[in-house]
């Protein structure tokens, strides 16, 4: 497993966009966003593009809870790849050192590769 915090930056439906504290995390699954920020403002302050089905997760401490599942319009990880269109994230109200956890299946998909031990985040392409 590897774990590496990194800012990425939103777009949201209203045109605003935001840089955001990451952590890209090789046990999370799913990617999932925090409903405020750690500087005071919120996902809704971005816009919303869609909402989608509830996505019950179970947290490492094992509690159990429901989020939503809600697409953006743009996630921007690094200038060396094109921007993602209509990343979904699980929406919760994370309390956390970051905004948004970027999972496995996001990071294979562009794959990505970790290397925890120098902090660095490459591509395979």
């Amino acid at each position: 497993m590897g774990k590496i915090i990194r800012e990425i930056g939103i777009l949201g439906a209203n045109n605003k966009y935001a840089r955001l504290r990451a952590l890209f995390d090789t046990g999370a699954y799913y990617n999932y966003i925090a409903e405020e920020f750690r500087d005071g403002s919120s996902i809704y302050d971005l816009g919303i593009v869609e909402f989608k089905e509830p996505l019950p997760v179970i947290f490492p401490n094992g509690s159990d809870v429901c989020g939503r599942m809600i697409i953006l319009k743009l996630l921007k990880i690094d200038k060396k790849i094109e921007p993602i269109k209509k990343p979904q994230f699980c929406l919760f109200d994370m309390k956390a050192e970051f905004d948004i956890i970027i999972g496995a299946e996001l990071m294979q998909q562009l794959k990505m590769v970790l290397n925890p031990s120098i902090k660095e985040i490459s591509f395979n392409q």
